[in-house]
């Protein structure tokens, strides 16, 4: 008797494990996040197709996204009479053209927008911003069991390069959608939606369970390597710190210093997107404005604002590409000397000249935004020297030097006399 209720115990932990790899392996089989997405079985009659930008930006930070409106419009593919789908228990079914009629509207759109935010750093990962493009089903307009393929295409209301958006190699513009349509049951005909696939291909790409590296959810990075990004949008931007110190047992700490920044937009980039604004310390910056995301400037050609000792302005999600370059004004009425670095104190950008009043300093080297770039900004005033007492008195030295010579020579020449 105990071996019997030991066999039986065996058997029936047994069994549990078996059902436990098999819900391991259903679950495998249907992954439906983004980036692992092989198709998913669900009764859901609305599909999702997702729609990310990666955002990739030098330092780790949230940036606002472009001002970016994607359409996306579904029809009827014709996949012919030889296009097949195949399971992994080699069962095979025949792709029919989807009815545009069983789609409860033709076109979906995702926006993206610049009040709001997504993080970015150098790798790019940013899958916390993806948006869903839904088209909805009726499963009774099918007609009949059976796979249906509809074709997804891919527009924007602006050409990407305009707000700075790029497409990774090997980017396309369409998607193909297999709806899988069957009875309730064998005594219920009522037609029910019970999976989808989603995929890169043509009309006529014949699939078996093996094609996973096809299949995604939309359109989605596809790359597995860290920073590479396939086959997705991608919005790169970079950031500009400026920071100013004002140095010298002479140099007045407290001024305000006019400083011009000339931005030239990357090839291509023709929108005027916000920036965001960090000020430090006493630091101005001419025409921000504040939103919900925060303090803000539009992207302009020439920004103008004032920094003095220990200030600082920050430029956050400037579109990649472009290029930046610095001016100071003295608006003292002194001489200072001038320097500017990507280090503090450096002279790399700009090499130490004497700015006279009311002069304007060179303009730093030009800066290409494809990574932080970092101005600091040197104004030097040491003691001056009281060069106006030489000038005084010069000549009557000379006239006292001279007398001392030539009493000395005529000593000597009455000396000689006498002997």
């Amino acid at each position: 008797m105990k071996k019997t209720l030991k066999r039986i115990s065996v058997l029936i932990l047994a069994l549990a494990m078996v059902f436990a790899m098999g819900i391991t392996a259903f679950a495998a089989d249907t992954d439906d996040t983004p980036n692992n997405w092989k198709g998913i079985e669900t009764t859901d009659n609305t599909i999702g197709i997702a729609k990310q930008i990666v955002f990739v930006n030098g330092e780790d930070t949230t940036v606002r996204e472009p001002n970016i409106t994607y359409t996306y419009t579904i029809s009827a593919a014709a996949p012919g009479t030889t296009t097949t789908i195949t399971d992994h228990n080699d069962i095979s079914g025949t792709v029919k053209a989807g009815p545009i009629g069983a789609v409860s509207a033709t076109t979906a759109t995702v926006s993206f927008a610049d009040t709001a935010t997504a993080a970015a750093n150098a790798n790019g990962t940013g899958e916390e911003d993806i948006k869903y493009a839904n088209f909805t089903f009726t499963p009774a307009t099918f007609g009949a069991p059976g796979i249906y393929r509809y074709k997804i295409a891919e527009t924007s209301n602006v050409t990407k390069a305009s707000v700075g958006v790029t497409e990774a190699a090997t980017y396309n513009a369409n998607r193909y959608l297999d709806v899988y349509v069957s009875k309730t049951s064998n005594t219920d005909p009522t037609l029910k939606i019970y999976g989808y696939v989603l995929f890169e291909g043509t009309d006529t790409t014949s699939i078996t369970d093996d094609d996973v590296s096809m299949k995604s959810a939309g359109y989605v990075n596809k790359s597995t390597t860290t920073g590479s990004q396939e086959d997705v949008d991608v919005y790169t931007t970079q950031n500009l710190y400026i920071d100013k110190t004002t140095t010298g047992v002479m140099a007045d700490p407290a001024n305000d210093f006019p400083v011009n920044l000339a931005l030239t937009a990357a090839s291509g980039v023709t929108a005027n997107p916000k920036i965001d604004v960090t000020l430090g310390g006493n630091a101005a910056l001419t025409g921000t404005a504040t939103d919900t995301v925060g303090t803000y400037i539009t992207f302009a050609t020439a920004m103008a604002g004032t920094v003095d000792n220990g200030s600082s302005i920050y430029l956050k999600g400037i579109p990649a590409g472009g290029t930046a370059a610095l001016t100071e004004t003295n608006n003292t009425p002194d001489s200072y000397k001038v320097k500017a670095g990507k280090t503090s104190g450096a002279e790399d950008l700009l090499a130490e000249a004497i700015v006279a009043a009311g002069a304007n300093s060179a303009a730093t080297s030009s800066q290409t935004l494809n990574a932080r770039v970092n101005v600091y900004l040197t104004n030097t005033l040491d003691a001056i020297s009281p060069t106006g007492v030489v000038v005084r008195y010069a000549p009557y030295a000379l006239i006292l030097a001279a007398g001392i010579v030539l009493f000395g020579i005529s000593r000597r020449r009455k000396a000689n006399e006498e002997d």
